[in-house]
């Protein structure tokens, strides 16, 4: 979903994903790279947000099919070091009519750290549009 307009490896957004369709559920390893540097030493609250999007995006997709995103809420607890391994863990919570309803947690890749959680709203739409 990142297309890389960068040359060079490890300098923007660097990430794998693993969806678990029976469960719902994608989860994401991101570590971010300088390209993504906001305060000195740390990501962008812009590049997390991108990066939480493309993780319920892609979960509401594989739940869902064609879908656009209506609402995306991010809370921030804790900065994210540039380098430093992030999980995204996304979940699609439940399903009603077309819309889709999701949540996320970023966290540390030792498990200790909560640096974000968020929800998103999904819109499944028209097949045929």
């Amino acid at each position: 979903l990142f297309l890389r307009a960068i040359k060079g490896a490890g300098v923007s957004f660097e990430y794998t994903m693993f969806l678990n369709a029976t469960e719902r559920r994608l989860l994401c390893l991101f570590q971010p790279s300088p390209y993504l540097e906001g305060r000195p030493g740390l990501t962008h609250g812009g590049a997390i947000a991108a990066i939480i999007d493309c993780t319920l995006g892609t979960c509401a997709l594989a739940v869902a099919g064609k879908v656009m995103m209506a609402n995306l809420s991010i809370d921030y607890l804790a900065p994210v070091p540039l380098g430093a391994a992030v999980l995204l863990d996304g979940h699609a919570k439940r399903l009603e009519g077309c819309k889709v309803f999701l949540s996320c947690h970023v966290q540390s890749a030792e498990g200790d750290t909560l640096h974000a959680r968020a929800t998103g709203l999904f819109i499944q739409l028209d097949p045929t549009e």
